[in-house]
């Protein structure tokens, strides 16, 4: 007798295709992505390995909340292509039926029973003979409902790839976050083709190396917006080969938070006799961006690539990271969280450095300043003062340069607050700038934010620690009380022309330490060069000594 409290949410999932032997559960599971936490909600997602034998075998998430509470149980089912039946996708054929991937599966709870409580979970795999298998399992919270005050804390970070420590990952689980933000390069495979199973097989690679598995072992919900590396090549843009292919596998590999774009696509879109303008149309795969809250804080993540002018575009007004659509969605979620009295602070993850004057925002002056006008004009700042306690601050978390940094908006665009947290596995790196509280490149790094909501006085304090795996706190900021973490030292970038020789440089030592036998030519061309050199100046010397 099954549990009567058992709850069917899904269609039952069956395997075809699987040769007739013992099914392992734990054998069937190759990665669990855990996402889209709410006070109400979570979402599994499972990648499943092919070959193993569980014919007829269904999939079970169960639910044991802490406490008294009955346990409860839905049934997984397949992704579809695109993330659901109804989604479009690349290369569609309107007279076949869509059929489900077999190799993916999702666990959707919309109504769990308690908000601010503790979760088992286990999922659990039935065999045809009933035998029942726990694949895998572990715990997970859920904040009070939106809009009640709530202290918590996150981790962030971004920069990763198969190849990456996996220690990153375990340090940052003995922070005990309530959520993990991954701001972007989950993979560095730099795709430029318009094929989705390339990018599917870049997350499955990139999820069951050690360092993916460590990143799930963390066992918290994990947000995540890509950036270039994983969206398409190095700087991509929205004319990226593989732009519609990277949405599509997006939507079915991530459990990511409602996409407002997708949800508001036009009508026409749905008309059948408008399949080829789905397919041409970036509205058919709109870009990513999404927000969400947690206690009274309001996350906004803004997708920088999908809908990107190519950087070597003319900086014009119509020059834009964000795209048309985004751009007034972003600027309707500050307004909206800003007159909202249950939201006490904002925090915009942009995937690339805000402070920069020459390749990243720096590349949209015109955009970056009509976004810190419109701020003005809304009084939204960073500022945390007793007159300004009837406005919403905002602060801005950012990846993509590989390194710890803090600017307590004296140098910022707008005065914002900037905190920034990488890399999690690459090679450190510096971009943008000033800091007023210096850099520290290097890999291994995370970022942890403490949301302290003090309701006394209706306001929220976020307390920064720029963390290294060996080395621990490396970098703090308290935006309430930034005189307890006064800057150490203030960082001032070099000048243009030496930034850009120093990366020609750097480009330059990667592509030859990756060709060992170019390297060796260059060595010796080098060395011969050298030697000619010298023996020119030793006869240069000799014919001086015998005219004399």
């Amino acid at each position: 007798m099954r549990d009567p409290t058992f709850i069917t949410l899904l269609l039952p999932a069956v395997f075809f295709g699987f040769v007739s032997a013992t099914c392992r559960g734990n054998d069937l599971i190759a990665w669990v992505w855990m996402g889209h936490m709410s006070s109400s909600s979570i979402t599994f997602k499972l990648g499943l390995n092919k070959g193993v034998a569980c014919q007829d075998a269904t999939v079970m998430l169960s639910l044991f909340p802490q406490g008294n509470a009955k346990s409860f149980s839905v049934l997984c089912d397949f992704v579809y292509p695109g993330g659901s039946i109804n989604a479009p996708v690349i290369d569609e054929d309107p007279s076949t039926p869509k059929e489900p991937l077999r190799d993916l599966m999702e666990c959707v709870v919309s109504d769990l029973p308690s908000a601010n409580h503790a979760y088992r979970y286990q999922l659990v795999v039935q065999s045809e003979g009933n035998e029942m298998i726990v694949a895998k399992k572990g715990t997970f919270n859920t904040p009070p409902k939106e809009g009640t005050p709530f202290s918590f804390r996150l981790s962030f970070s971004s920069c990763a790839d198969e190849h990456s420590n996996p220690k990153v990952f375990s340090t940052i689980q003995a922070e005990s976050p309530l959520f993990f933000l991954h701001m972007g390069d989950l993979h560095y495979q730099n795709i430029a083709a318009n094929d989705v199973d390339l990018f599917r097989n870049a997350f499955t690679k990139f999820l069951t190396s050690p360092a993916g598995k460590a990143m799930q072992q963390m066992d918290v919900p994990i947000a995540y917006m890509w950036d270039d590396h994983d969206f398409g090549p190095d700087n991509s843009d929205k004319t990226a080969p593989g732009r519609n292919a990277s949405v599509q596998a997006y939507r079915e590999f991530v459990p990511h938070y409602p996409l407002e774009a997708l949800m508001k696509r036009p009508q026409w879109l749905e008309e059948k006799d408008a399949i080829k303008k789905k397919h041409d149309s970036e509205q058919s795969f709109p870009a990513i961006y999404q927000a969400f809250t947690i206690g009274r804080v309001r996350f906004i993540l803004t997708d920088l690539r999908s809908m990107r002018t190519p950087n070597e575009a003319p900086d014009m007004p119509s020059k834009t990271a964000l795209g048309v659509l985004q751009k007034q969605w972003f600027k309707e979620e500050l307004e909206r969280a800003n007159a909202d009295e249950s939201i006490r602070q904002i925090i915009w993850c942009s995937t690339m450095p805000w402070i920069d004057d020459e390749r990243k925002w720096g590349h949209f002056k015109h955009e970056q300043q009509e976004l810190v006008n419109y701020l003005k004009a809304y009084g939204i700042t960073s500022d945390y003062s007793e007159k300004m306690k009837w406005k919403t601050p905002l602060v801005i978390v950012s990846g993509d340069a590989h390194m710890l940094a803090v600017d307590d908006g004296s140098n910022s665009p707008g005065n914002l607050v900037t905190l920034h947290a990488a890399a999690l596995g690459r090679p450190g790196s510096i971009k943008g700038g000033p800091y007023s509280h210096g850099v520290h490149p290097g890999s291994g790094q995370y970022g942890i934010l403490d949301i302290v909501d003090d309701s006394v006085q209706n306001r929220i304090c976020l307390r920064y620690r720029g963390m290294q795996m060996d080395k621990g706190k490396i970098l703090e900021y308290d935006t309430c009380i930034p005189t307890r973490t006064p800057p150490v030292k203030r960082y001032n970038p070099p000048s243009i022309l030496v930034r850009k020789l120093f990366r020609r440089w750097k480009k330059t030592r990667r592509y030859l330490m990756e060709r060992p036998v170019t390297l060796f030519v260059a060595l010796m061309l080098i060395a011969y060069a050298g030697l000619m050199g010298y023996r020119r100046l030793l006869r240069a010397k000799m014919g001086t000594k015998k005219q004399k």
